[in-house]
């Protein structure tokens, strides 16, 4: 495993993540002036900001100790809308009562 002797792993950040996904269309025969009309498709992901630099970012979901983790997306920064730190709220710090049972 290559380690970045530089981050500091166990500082993770959770984060909202705003930005525009790259396309692709495999159904039915489209014409070009309807694609083209298109907007690109704004997305939302939520997770760990575990790594940040001028070409992209990476986003952690699961994760196992300090250094480890099963799911994590890359999103090239340019793609990067907004970046949003997200924040323990008054109610989750006194302990959020779970009204299912």
């Amino acid at each position: 495993m290559k380690k970045n002797k530089e981050i500091d792993y166990t500082k993770r950040v959770p984060v909202e993540v705003e930005w525009f996904d790259a396309q692709t269309w495999t159904g039915t025969a489209e014409e070009f002036g309807e694609i083209i009309s298109w907007k690109p498709l704004k997305s939302h992901t939520c997770g760990y900001l575990v790594h940040e630099d001028k070409k992209k970012i990476i986003i952690s979901f699961l994760n196992f100790g300090d250094e480890t983790t099963k799911y994590f997306q890359m999103i090239p920064k340019g793609m990067v809308k907004k970046i949003t730190k997200l924040e323990e709220t008054k109610a989750n710090a006194r302990g959020h009562k779970d009204e299912r049972n």
